[in-house]
């Protein structure tokens, strides 16, 4: 049964979809729903719980997330573009928008985090609490005491 009779066509892709935008959708169970092919652009979403859910070929670019909360949560295959910088191809939003801009996590407590098999080429810590932080099992703190005193 469609949510609505209003309907739109993507003309990117040529999918007609259900036509939902401006609405506001509040206290609605999605439990076991499957969302497909939707173009979620300039929607908020708040006070909603994901547990157990699972992201597939999710497009993520100048998306802010505030207060979450993710333990047992778990990224893979997370992929930077292969440009060398942002631009737009077609309308943003599509496959042909590329951005290339930092992923950036503030204000944010990543302790007890697990960060295996990742590329962390350039990666850059600041303002940042590195007690007990660790590569392979070397404290970054003896690791920045020896590089100290091969400097002295």
């Amino acid at each position: 049964m469609p949510l609505t009779e209003k309907k739109v066509l993507d003309s990117n892709n040529g999918l007609e979809l259900q036509d939902l935008r401006n609405e506001e959708i509040n206290k609605v169970c999605f439990k076991g729903a499957t969302f497909k092919y939707n173009d979620l652009r300039d929607t908020s979403i708040a006070h909603s719980n994901f547990v157990n859910s699972k992201w597939n070929h999710i497009y993520f670019s100048n998306v802010t997330i505030d207060m979450i909360q993710m333990g047992g949560t778990i990224f893979e295959n997370i992929v930077r573009p292969s440009a060398e910088k942002s631009h737009l191809l077609e309308e943003p939003g599509t496959d042909n928008w590329v951005n290339v801009e930092p992923v950036i996590f503030k204000n944010s407590d990543l302790s007890t985090a697990i960060f295996d098999s990742c590329n962390l080429t350039n990666v850059e810590l600041k303002n940042c609490n590195i007690n007990g932080l660790s590569i392979d099992g070397v404290l970054i703190k003896d690791l920045l005491e020896q590089y100290n005193k091969n400097l002295n």
